[in-house]
């Protein structure tokens, strides 16, 4: 991996910091194990992007973050078998202009939910808060990019690309 990777216990969204940042014997501890961790893509303290790590739990996520760390892309994979990963839930956001400090993540404007089925059943689900409207349909898309590997720990390249 090219970039420079740390470990900790979990990113706290809301204080927009790590929470016990780890070593990476402690990390690849939890990893054998299949006990969850997750990865700082780039910084300890700014990170471009986040990897939860739950292999007992049947999940990967990604997270990516602008510059003021907020969440403003996930990426949640279904785990199906040891090595096969499904993008199961996919989450774009986008912030209220001028929210000032201190609003975080709490000030999302609107939002776009994907939800994929094996079989290509997709959920589309389009949220504006701010007047509220919320609109839901379905469609049939190709789910064959869809698929990617376990990622050997340290080996997160193929899990950190925005474009899917």
């Amino acid at each position: 991996m090219n970039k420079n990777i740390f470990y900790c216990k979990s990113w706290f969204r809301a204080k927009k910091k790590p929470i016990d940042l780890w070593s990476e014997s402690k990390a690849l501890k939890k990893h054998e194990s299949g006990e969850p961790y997750t990865v700082l893509v780039g910084s300890d303290s700014s990170p471009s992007c986040f990897i939860n790590v739950t292999k007992n739990a049947g999940w990967v996520s990604v997270s990516f973050l602008d510059k003021e760390l907020r969440e403003y892309l996930l990426y949640s994979f279904k785990i199906m078998n040891d090595n096969a990963l499904f993008l199961s839930m996919a989450v774009y956001r986008e912030f209220a202009e001028n929210e000032g400090e201190g609003a975080g993540i709490f000030n999302v404007s609107r939002g776009t939910t994907y939800i994929f089925n094996e079989d290509g059943d997709t959920v589309v689900r389009e949220e504006q808060f701010n007047p509220h409207l919320l609109e839901e349909s379905q469609t049939m898309v190709d789910v064959s990019g869809n698929y990617d590997h376990f990622p050997e720990f340290g080996n997160y390249d193929s899990l950190i690309k925005v474009e899917r």
